[in-house]
């Protein structure tokens, strides 16, 4: 397969692409596509391109295995925590409006704060803030096994445009402000069976690694510069995908008890970005 780094690196034109591919992606909002279906690692036939996705793909399931702050290989040891990337894009970033992952290969390298980024350095900003951790080597195994597979889910997406159901639906403003304390009544209806009264989750069964439901502050979770640490983004990730069974289509919590939620959620302690070495 080659440096899938390098291919992400070299795209020709990334600009242009991506100034075309914003005005693109809304006209094909609506082509009947299921960009989400289709990706099963397991059918693809033997061989090293083969194993290097299915790699890819068990970094993404079961991340604390691999590369957590408790995995089997102590010299892999990159996050910080014991989260899964699954935990936010849900179901291995197939699951739409569940923080997908299907169309990100196409649309890196992006313009973030007029500079380009690569899609390594967006995979490391997730190990550094959602996984509180340090950055993955871009020239190791774990990087390309990553890009792999995001390029193979991504396989069918037309490239620099995000297709239909990617990051979250848009999630309007609450008729009042959000309140933390009627979050915390909410919470206690329709959340803490799951991620328990105090947010802590709940574990694997050992000897496996990791958290089969996340935990949501304190230690274990994602420190305070990840993206599910604001409200906003909090927000609509719970009011298109929480309690288990919500769908975009089909929430549970209203958009009231989403933000107020959220705002319960997010006034709780976490840890600080680390401050990582520069190279």
């Amino acid at each position: 397969m080659g440096s899938n780094i390098q291919k992400v690196v070299a795209v020709a034109a990334v600009v242009a692409a991506m100034g075309a591919g914003l005005g693109t992606g809304y006209a094909i909002w609506g082509w009947p596509t299921n960009w989400y279906a289709g990706h099963n690692v397991a059918t693809l036939p033997p061989g090293p391109d083969t194993d290097l996705i299915r790699y890819g793909e068990q970094l993404v399931a079961a991340t604390a295995r691999h590369i957590g702050k408790s995995a089997i290989d102590p010299a892999k040891r990159y996050a910080g925590n014991d989260l899964a990337c699954t935990h936010c894009h849900i179901n291995s970033g197939l699951k739409p409006f569940g923080i997908p992952l299907v169309s990100t290969f196409a649309t890196f390298p992006m313009m973030v704060d007029e500079q380009i980024m690569s899609l390594a350095e967006r995979i490391n900003g997730c190990m550094t803030r959602s996984m509180n951790g340090k950055p993955l080597p871009e020239d190791g195994r774990e990087m390309e096994a990553m890009v792999a597979y995001l390029q193979f889910i991504g396989r069918r997406t037309p490239q620099g445009v995000r297709v239909a159901g990617m990051g979250l639906p848009p999630l309007r403003k609450p008729a009042r402000a959000p309140d933390p304390a009627q979050g915390e009544t909410a919470y206690a209806s329709h959340c803490a069976k799951c991620h328990k009264d105090q947010g802590q989750g709940e574990p694997l069964m050992a000897p496996a690694v990791g958290y089969e439901i996340p935990p949501l502050w304190g230690n274990d979770s994602f420190n305070a510069a990840a993206g599910m640490s604001r409200i906003e983004i909090a927000a609509a990730f719970i009011h298109a995908n929480m309690p288990i069974g919500a769908s975009y289509r089909e929430p549970i919590l209203t958009v009231q008890q989403a933000w107020d939620v959220a705002a319960f959620m997010t006034s709780k302690p976490r840890p600080a970005l680390r401050q990582v070495p520069a190279k």
